[in-house]
């Protein structure tokens, strides 16, 4: 039975760490390069610094800066939206599942020792 809480606490750690590191260590959808390469152009013609421009290889803002069409634009950024908030869901899902098998885990072994 000890085996059991503690492999508990080890996947419980590693969803943990898996769930964290795609939290923090996701990005933004990239931009293709054509796009990224006229949202740069758009920003020099702007008189955006380059800490705005460099902006630019994030999907959305580029679309948003360089959009002729706002119904094609609304669909491109609600695209990649929706594809990071998926990654978003997904790491927040094997957060809770890493807190609760741990938590579990650390509760079955101190009844174990009573």
């Amino acid at each position: 039975m000890k085996k059991n809480s503690l492999i508990l606490i080890i996947l419980g750690l590693l969803l943990l760490a898996v769930g964290t590191s795609m939290q923090f260590g996701g990005t933004a959808p990239k931009a293709d390069p054509a796009l990224v390469q006229r949202c740069q152009e758009q920003a020099r013609e702007r008189g955006m610094d380059a800490a705005t421009a460099a902006q630019c290889e994030n999907t959305a803002f580029a679309t948003a800066l360089t959009a002729t069409d706002a119904d094609a634009a609304a669909r491109t950024i609600s695209t990649a939206n929706g594809s990071e908030i998926g990654g978003t869901m997904l790491a927040m899902f094997l957060i809770g599942l890493g807190l609760i098998l741990t938590i579990g885990g650390v509760i079955a072994r101190r009844a174990q020792r009573r």
